[in-house]
């Protein structure tokens, strides 16, 4: 099918070189709208003419998962049209499948995306915290949802896209901007503004009149959500949406006394399949195990009289496979019917309560959707998941929110004011039919006072924005990510009992509940009561760290303190609760204060392999471990970078670089980063390794000895051979920077220079600032040699005179980038760029020889 024409308009707009905020109702084909350039792009264009990588951020993971799931099916038949693969990958805290994110096509939350892009990864170990910015600086961005962005995130990508879009082509987008977000935005980051026409909106919702349009009709109800005006208007697919598990839990609880029956998830036969999806190492292993339970499920409901009502309930405080065997059943049975692909509902009658997690990401409809009072921007959010597909028609109820004991309505989590510009927007167009153009003047009266605001704030504060954006890019401060990313105002509760006195086990190796501080602190004196009452120990108790993390030579201990009042719950991001205070099922989740049969436990954590752990070396000479790092960079990175190369070209001032000069850097970097190693006691070292583990005394300048970490004889030679210099980064650094400065001619291009030598000397450390004195080996000049001659051409070779062999006091800190603005910022993105492939060579031809 071809593309609609606002879809055309978005692509012409990228691939003229101009970025895209874009505003479209749900399901319109907002995600095919954003990639449709780049997979033209990606197989059509030359490297240089638009990035060779995407990533594609959104606030829900599931989101991400479905996005994967769809377009890793796509690329498939890309693979067999083009005869090209497109490497599709997962990035989330759930499904950490791309740390370093090296796919073509990456779906990564935005926590993922963002903490990369300020160069504090969630992804990474802070010795590595410099290697994921240069994947953003290199690719096309889409930012997906951008209304449901935490307040924090959205003016941190606001600022960042100012500073990257020079280089950076994105598209942001959501189907809830107000007037005042789309047009400022679009004018702050100077991108284009696109606002799907009524008239075409229509013409998609119709498939351009072959099918009846869509219609949905919003009533507002002075009362709150029950269970006897849900089932009133009840026939075979209706949505309830709560702004708090709590109550949905009691919704979900009225309706089951009222006669609807649960959903089988705690079918006996489901129990392998739950436990299977925990270890799933592979995509493809965790859909078929999906098709497994929704396929049992279904079996099981369609036994039952045909009138039966099914219910089901789902928010966040599920563990993981129950939530996503939950999501696909509803996938399943709430998404499109389609009797031609064999997508068909089985079960007659369906109800489901919720919370906020399916505003965005599952593909479902349904005939009424009742929804507590909320901004309007997440109103219509819901609204998408009721007659959603063309043709089909169904009602909106908005309902009033309890009230507080004061009298004021209850709006937590949200802001009262907007609610209540909300439900004046609604309640004087109640039993209306509400088409996009309608839910957008919604959207405008409830938002555009608040967004104006929120963007005024943005512009008056850019300044300390800026200093948290430094600390975080150029000092790696991790602490930033609360002010950038998101504020930590929850809490994570484990079903635990801690062991008393000291302890080395961790407790953040088990899976937990995320619940608001607020209602933890609220049942923290119902939580002591309970425990005072059935004689238990102890009701809360929180993790104290007993050693600091600078001395990694001595285990980690934890001694577990008692919660004694609501102050406590400050003392730590994480909890134990004991488990005769919880119960936990597959039907209802977790309930806190509820007693259970104590027996549920929190379960381990999926373990992962550690970033960058267990490497093994191969003997290496100099220019062996070169030549291969070459050929990854030639056949993994290249390509990508011509495009940030060409971009400079097209730049002016501090942004200019002429063509061919940022490739000749990065290969610099990779020919000259290990010279440190070169260092005289560094090779005597390695010989003497060598000859340890009883292979000789290599011929050649060693880049790596060999090294096998669960071999004990290279375990036992590693601890009896002394004298290995325990740094080599920042000298080799220091040996470099003359050949560095003649090669790029230092004195036009100083940013470039000062961008490849903190390159070199941080492609181990992101924070080195010194280095010891040195002495090169007398054969470090040829080695080097032919390690430039084996990344550039003969010539270079010539460039080895200018190493320098020795130094008594080195002094690294004067040649590195300084902080901004006394450094400019393009040369921090060029240090950026060059470190992320330098160092991915370095780790991959390991990998891959």
């Amino acid at each position: 099918m071809g593309l609609y024409p606002y879809q055309q308009k978005v692509k012409a707009f990228l691939h003229a070189g101009q970025s895209v905020v874009l505003q479209a109702p749900t399901g319109s084909g907002k995600t095919r709208a954003a990639l449709a350039p780049f997979i033209e792009a990606f197989f059509d264009f030359p490297d240089h003419a638009f990035p060779k990588q995407c990533l594609y951020a959104v606030p829900m993971r599931v989101l991400a998962t479905q996005f994967e799931s769809e377009y890793r099916g796509l690329a498939a038949s890309y693979e067999r049209r083009f005869r090209r693969p497109l490497d599709v990958r997962i990035q989330t805290g759930e499904r950490p499948g791309d740390p370093t994110l090296l796919g073509d096509l990456v779906f990564a939350t935005l926590d993922q995306v963002l903490s990369s892009a300020l160069g504090v990864p969630y992804s990474l170990s802070r010795g590595k915290a410099n290697v994921n910015v240069g994947a953003v600086v290199g690719s096309y961005l889409v930012f997906d949802e951008f209304h449901l962005f935490p307040h924090e995130a959205r003016v941190a990508t606001l600022q960042l896209l100012r500073l990257l879009g020079r280089l950076v082509p994105f598209v942001m987008m959501t189907a809830t901007f107000s007037r005042a977000m789309l047009k400022e935005i679009a004018h702050l980051l100077g991108a284009e503004s696109l606002l799907v026409s009524s008239g075409e909106v229509e013409q998609i919702e119709t498939q351009k009149g072959e099918r009846p349009r869509k219609k949905r009709r919003f009533c507002t109800v002075e009362d709150t959500i029950n269970p006897d005006a849900v089932l009133a208007t009840h026939d075979r697919r209706s949505l309830v949406v709560c702004n708090t598990v709590d109550r949905a839990l009691k919704l979900y609880k009225d309706l089951v006394d009222a006669g609807c029956h649960p959903v089988p998830v705690t079918y006996s036969n489901l129990e392998p399949v739950y436990d299977q999806l925990r270890r799933a190492a592979s995509p493809e292993e965790h859909r078929r195990l999906l098709g497994e339970a929704v396929t049992c499920l279904r079996e099981q409901m369609t036994e039952a009289p045909e009138d039966t009502s099914w219910v089901m309930l789902l928010h966040s405080r599920f563990e993981r496979p129950h939530r996503q065997v939950k999501e696909a059943f509803l996938r399943a049975e709430c998404g499109p019917q389609d009797e031609k692909r064999g997508q068909r509902w089985q079960v007659p009658r369906l109800l489901v309560v919720a919370t906020q997690v399916v505003e965005v990401g599952l593909d479902i409809t349904g005939q009424a959707l009742h929804t507590e009072l909320a901004p309007a921007a997440s109103i219509i959010q819901r609204a998408g998941r009721c007659a959603r597909y063309p043709g089909e028609q169904g009602r909106v109820y908005v309902y009033r929110v309890p009230e507080r004991k004061d009298g004021r309505p209850n709006c937590a989590p949200y802001e009262t004011a907007i609610c209540e510009r909300t439900w004046r927007a609604l309640d004087k167009r109640s039993g209306e039919i509400l088409r996009f153009a309608e839910e957008q003047e919604v959207v405008n009266e409830a938002h555009e006072e608040a967004d104006r605001a929120v963007l005024q704030a943005m512009q008056e504060d850019q300044g300390r924005t800026w200093v948290l954006i430094t600390d975080a890019l150029v000092f790696g401060e991790a602490s930033a990510r609360p002010e950038l990313i998101r504020k930590v105002d929850s809490r994570t509760l484990i079903v635990y009992e801690p062991p008393e006195g000291l302890t080395e086990e961790s407790p953040f190796r088990y899976e937990g509940f995320s619940l608001w501080h607020g209602t933890l602190r609220k049942a923290v004196e119902r939580l002591l009561e309970q425990a005072q009452m059935m004689g238990l120990p102890w009701a809360l108790r929180y993790p104290v760290q007993q050693r600091g993390e600078e001395d990694s030579r001595v285990p980690v201990t934890y001694r577990w303190m008692d919660v004694q009042d609501q102050d406590d719950i400050s003392a730590s991001l994480l909890f134990a609760v004991h488990p005769a205070l919880v119960a936990y099922d597959a039907e209802q989740g977790f309930r806190l204060g509820v007693e259970g049969n104590s027996r549920y436990r929190s379960p381990e954590a999926q373990r992962r392999r550690r970033d960058g752990g267990g490497y093994t070396y191969a003997l290496e000479s100099y220019s062996q471990h070169i030549v291969a790092m070459r050929q990854v960079f030639e056949q993994r990175f290249r390509h990508r970078l011509a495009w940030i190369a060409s971009r400079l070209e097209t730049q002016e001032g501090a942004w200019h670089l002429p063509a061919g000069l940022l490739e000749r850097a990065t290969r610099l970097a990779l020919a000259l980063h290990d010279v440190g190693k070169l260092e005289e006691r560094w090779q005597r070292w390695a010989a003497r390794y060598q000859k340890r583990i009883g292979e000789g005394h290599p011929p050649f300048l060693v880049a790596h000895t060999h090294w096998e970490p669960y071999n004990s004889l290279h375990c036992e030679a590693r601890r009896a051979v002394r004298g290995k210099p325990r740094t080599h980064a920042g000298e080799g650094a220091i040996a470099s920077a003359r050949l560095i400065w003649e090669a790029l001619d230092g004195r036009s291009h100083r940013g470039l220079y000062r961008a490849v030598v903190t390159a070199i000397a941080r492609h181990h450390s992101p924070s080195l600032r010194e280095a010891n004195p040195y002495r090169l080996h007398p054969q470090a000049q040829a080695a080097v040699a032919e390690a430039l001659a084996a990344v550039g051409d003969a010539s270079w070779g010539e460039w080895a005179r200018w190493l320098i062999p020795e130094h008594e006091a080195p002094n690294l800190e004067k040649r590195l980038l300084s902080p901004p603005p006394e450094e400019s910022w393009v040369a921090w993105l060029l240090y950026f760029t060059i470190v992320r492939i330098l160092r991915l060579c370095d780790w991959l031809s390991q990998e891959e020889e």
